[in-house]
């Protein structure tokens, strides 16, 4: 049965949508309340962002009539009140809204690691299921998050349409069919600029009508490296080296690039995470093998992209927030993920120094002036004490450090009245590392 039947059929039954709360009415949100709106059978009814009106306005963009929509911050038994009577919630109050008793999914979209983590969090002591779109959380607690979930017998799990959903999905598709993956990865529509912060890229935000901390921090690698590491830890494939290789390249050269050196490519082993700067984002893809001769002839037959014995099944686009509903059904109907950590993470995302700091400085943010993120392999950033860069923001130096250098334990005091911090250290406890 297709979803738009299910939703047809899940509507006949209850009288009622699938109702979706969503915290995070930014770019992500509001796009994610406008596909919705025009798909049957569910709907976003309660909106939590800490910036006044912006839950409201997010459903006037969305298409949603204003006398539907009706303000509270305090009380989830009201709200779900409210909600059985046709209306919608605008909320600046995360906490209340994973209290409301009707709520069949919830969605995180703020993209700050301490607000995802407090939310899917609380969201799954409810015992709600967690549609995250806020990677920058799952890199740091992921795993802790997916075997909460586990014991609250609910789904929590990364999105369909970013990245790292995308790539699982190809993944996922090729090693069903018994092929084996040599490489995952991603695009990147710009030259990584460590350099990039709010100011340089004001512009370019300004013309493409984003946030320039967000902006910044595609530009800075930031995402790119979070994304990443979402993929590696979701597939168990490593980063090469820090930071990855990157290279330039056209989808014809994907099959040629990420494949062992002894077969002309740039890797040293056959199980890699990575990605590539050019026409190759804002797609997707993994690099596929097989030793059977006839499937050799007949992926040849098909005109797959490929190099030698290497394939390429490439995805050219990822619709982000447009595609999320497709998570929420799979969460919803079949109790399913597109993309969690089950097993101890391979890589991390990593905090490197934007510019010389000193001791006393305090961290911005993601996309601000004093950090960005890269990926590098888990064994290599605990065996060097590497701050996870998802528990940096707010933390206070204790030392200089250079330009390009990354942040190690002994050089920054970390806020330890975060959520994510003692989220993190709970992660650690269960994998045996502290």
């Amino acid at each position: 049965m297709s979803y738009i039947e299910m939703l047809h059929e899940l509507f006949e039954e209850r009288g009622f949508p699938i109702r979706v709360g969503l915290v995070g009415a930014g770019q992500m949100g509001t796009g994610l309340i406008s596909q919705i709106e025009k798909m049957q059978g569910i709907r976003v009814v309660a909106v939590a962002d800490v910036i006044p009106d912006r839950a409201k306005a997010a459903y006037q963009e969305s298409g949603v009539e204003k006398d539907l929509v009706t303000e509270n911050d305090n009380d989830p038994i009201k709200a779900a009140k409210s909600i059985e009577a046709g209306k919608r919630i605008a909320s600046h109050n995360a906490d209340m809204l994973v209290e409301i008793p009707n709520l069949d999914v919830v969605v995180e979209s703020t993209g700050i690691p301490e607000v995802g983590a407090k939310f899917c969090h609380a969201a799954l002591l409810n015992r709600k299921p967690v549609v995250n779109m806020n990677v920058e959380t799952d890199v740091v607690i992921g795993y802790y998050l997916a075997k909460m979930a586990e014991s609250a017998g609910v789904v929590y799990t990364l999105v369909a349409g970013d990245e790292p959903g995308a790539v699982k999905e190809l993944f996922d598709f090729a090693i069903t069919l018994g092929f084996e993956v040599v490489c995952v990865g991603k695009g990147k529509n710009n030259p990584l600029d460590p350099n990039a912060n709010p100011t340089t890229v004001a512009e370019d935000a300004k013309r493409q009508n984003m946030n320039p901390k967000m902006l910044a921090a595609f530009v800075d690698g930031t995402k790119t490296m979070a994304e990443m590491t979402a993929m590696a830890n979701g597939t168990g494939y490593e980063p090469e080296c820090r930071g990855a290789h990157g290279p330039f390249a056209e989808v014809s050269d994907l099959p040629k690039l990420f494949v062992p050196k002894k077969d002309g490519g740039i890797l040293e082993t056959r199980h890699a995470v990575d990605y590539a700067v050019g026409k190759i984002a804002p797609g997707v893809f993994v690099i596929i093998t097989t030793d059977q001769p006839k499937i050799i002839a007949d992926l040849n037959y098909l005109h797959l992209s490929g190099h030698g014995n290497y394939w390429a099944l490439y995805r050219p686009y990822h619709l982000a927030n447009l595609e999320t509903p497709i998570s929420i059904l799979r969460a919803v109907f079949h109790e399913e993920e597109t993309l969690a950590t089950h097993s101890a993470p391979v890589a991390e995302a990593i905090a490197i120094a934007k510019r010389d700091l000193k001791a006393g400085e305090k961290i911005d943010y993601l996309g601000g002036y004093t950090v960005y993120g890269t990926i590098e392999k888990a064994t290599v950033a605990r065996k060097e004490g590497l701050v996870p860069l998802g528990l940096v923001v707010g933390a206070i130096m204790t030392k200089d450090v250079k330009k390009g250098q990354p942040l190690h334990s002994s050089e920054i005091e970390l806020n330890q009245n975060q959520v994510i911090y003692h989220l993190r250290w709970l992660q650690d406890k269960m994998l045996g590392y502290v």
